[in-house]
């Protein structure tokens, strides 16, 4: 019996409220990075709880991937994965994983995807574009959007100059 209710609060903890506003943080022609900030959480200790998302064009196994951090926003920048989600190209969860105790806080290196997700999730940049909408709906948007972007840069490398 318990083997059984594991998967449905995995289920019910991986879902951010319907009403969600996604951000994005970077976008390259192969891949969208967003942040969901309806369901961020500030700490009394300065740690901040948000929720990522990247989103892949052209990837067929696990296009989209959904993680939720812990980020350390008093002190030296640090961040901490909670959980993370695979979902498939019908945007059904695939696999999940959760933190263990060991899983302590890494420090943020300059550059890195983890660096976007604290400067976004602490404040420190602001927003270039929001969306709201559930995360099925905003994923499937720009999914198709990535999918065009790609087939558009792809067609402009192919002509000659």
């Amino acid at each position: 019996m318990l083997k059984s209710l594991i998967p449905a609060a995995l289920a019910l903890v991986a879902t951010p409220a319907l009403a969600e506003t996604w951000h994005v943080m970077g976008a390259t022609p192969a891949e969208l990075l967003m942040m969901e900030t309806d369901t961020r959480t500030a700490n009394p200790n300065g740690d901040v709880t948000v929720w990522t998302s990247s989103v892949r064009a052209g990837e067929e196994d696990e296009p989209v991937i959904k993680a939720l951090w812990q980020v350390s926003c008093s002190g030296q920048p640090r961040i901490r994965p909670e959980m993370v989600v695979w979902y498939d190209a019908d945007l059904n969860s695939k696999d999940t994983w959760m933190a263990g105790k060991k899983d302590r806080f890494e420090p943020v290196v300059p550059g890195s995807r983890g660096d976007m997700t604290y400067q976004f999730a602490c404040g420190k940049k602001a927003w270039p574009i929001s969306v709201q909408g559930s995360f099925e709906d905003v994923t499937s948007a720009y999914a198709t959007a990535l999918e065009k972007l790609a087939a558009v840069q792809q067609h402009a490398q192919l002509e000659p100059r």
